[in-house]
């Protein structure tokens, strides 16, 4: 073989030599990452995490226990007034409303007690109503004198039965009976009419406008020096300890049975004990009312509120065959539910959960989850970003 043949021979072998060797370098990182994917117990997604990023992200985990709570419904709604407990002030005639003396005009927010006078309606009577002012007075001078003479005619009768009774009885006690009352029944009505006819003589120059019965200020419909007519609203009074919460459920949902237990959650008072409610009614097929048991200082109408309902148990929702997936550890993917389960030290694996059954702690699963599990409860949105993170950086390399 010539020099130049065995040259050339020497140079091919090694470049094949050279080029094996790097394929076997850029192969070998792969073997450990295929060998863990096969180590996995779910084989699914999930993320690796060392001890030291565990701790700064704030990763904690808890081992799931069985558990016997009943599912919940959960819904949303606000704050009502009970009309039951609410009244309106009304102007009993036409006229220019006026403060009371020593008084302040209601205002929002202010409880007034009982039969409590807060202002004063200064009458206004225009032409009509003189004419007919004019016409009831003087019907009631014809209605006295009436009055007068039956009086008088019925006082004659009277004392002459009682006499023919003294006189050996000519006539009954019956009769005498009789014309006592009704001499009483004329005398009645000459008062009566006595009394319209001061009324319509003497009209008052003003009205107090009361308030008969006490309660907190909802709305103020009218303000001092207004002038109003006869029925118009003045002042709307309620009790807030009387709320009514009207919820309204998701569509499609079934609504809870009329005894479920029910407890409302006002926002902003979520560190309080929830409020017991009762069903008033259902208003629709998806709205329901509901009366509080008790309140809570500085509630008030048209607060957003959360409503758990106890639904009950039967077939396979009986307790103790599930599992109760707190809320902190459920995060949103693909349009999905998902958590993260501690497979190993430093690995998390993601799996689906189901939130068809829903308490007030969390959501019960009886599938693909068992007692033991350890489940990350806080830091699983941290574990998704860097699954994601992780994911990406593969695909750019």
């Amino acid at each position: 073989m010539r020099p130049t043949a065995f040259i050339f021979c020497l140079i091919a072998s090694l470049t094949v030599a050279c080029r094996a060797k790097d394929d076997a370098a850029t192969k070998t990182p792969d073997a450990p990452a295929a060998k863990q994917a096969d180590n996995d117990d779910d084989n699914g997604p999930g993320v690796t995490l060392k001890a030291d990023a565990q701790a700064r992200a704030g990763i904690q985990v808890l081992a799931l226990e069985e558990t016997d709570l009943q599912p919940e419904l959960i819904a949303y709604g606000k704050l009502e007034e009970d009309p039951s407990g609410s009244f309106v002030v009304r102007a009993p005639y036409s006229g220019t409303l006026r403060l009371a003396p020593g008084r302040a005009w209601p205002a929002l927010g202010q409880t007034l007690p009982d039969r409590n006078a807060f202002g004063e309606l200064e009458p206004r009577l225009q032409y009509a109503d003189r004419i007919t002012v004019s016409t009831q007075l003087a019907g009631a001078r014809a209605d006295l004198n009436t009055a007068t003479a039956a009086v008088a005619a019925a006082q004659t009768a009277y004392t002459r039965a009682l006499a023919l009774n003294a006189d050996n009885k000519n006539v009954s006690d019956r009769v005498v009976q009789e014309a006592t009352a009704k001499l009483t029944a004329e005398k009645i009505r000459e008062a009566a009419a006595r009394y319209l006819i001061q009324v319509l003589e003497n009209p008052p120059t003003v009205h107090p406008v009361v308030a008969e019965r006490g309660g907190d200020v909802l709305e103020v419909l009218a303000q001092p020096g207004e002038v109003i007519e006869q029925g118009a609203p003045i002042v709307r009074l309620g009790h807030l300890d009387r709320l009514l919460a009207r919820i309204e459920l998701a569509a499609g949902e079934r609504q809870p049975p009329a005894g479920a237990p029910t407890r409302i959650v006002p926002a902003g008072f979520e560190d309080q004990a929830p409020l017991p409610a009762e069903r008033v009614a259902a208003v629709s097929g998806t709205t329901l009312l509901y009366r509080l048991s008790r309140t809570l200082p500085g509630l008030r109408p048209g607060a957003a509120v959360t409503a758990h309902f106890t639904l009950p148990a039967h077939g396979e929702q009986k307790g103790g065959d599930g599992v109760l997936i707190p809320r902190s550890a459920i995060v949103q993917q693909d349009g999905r539910q998902w958590v993260y389960v501690q497979s190993k030290a430093d690995r998390f694996t993601r799996r689906p959960v189901s939130t068809d059954r829903p308490v007030q702690a969390g959501y019960i699963v009886t599938r693909g989850f068992e007692s033991g599990d350890k489940l990350v409860v806080t830091g699983a949105q941290t574990l998704l970003s860097e699954e994601f993170k992780s994911k990406n950086e593969a695909d750019t390399n």
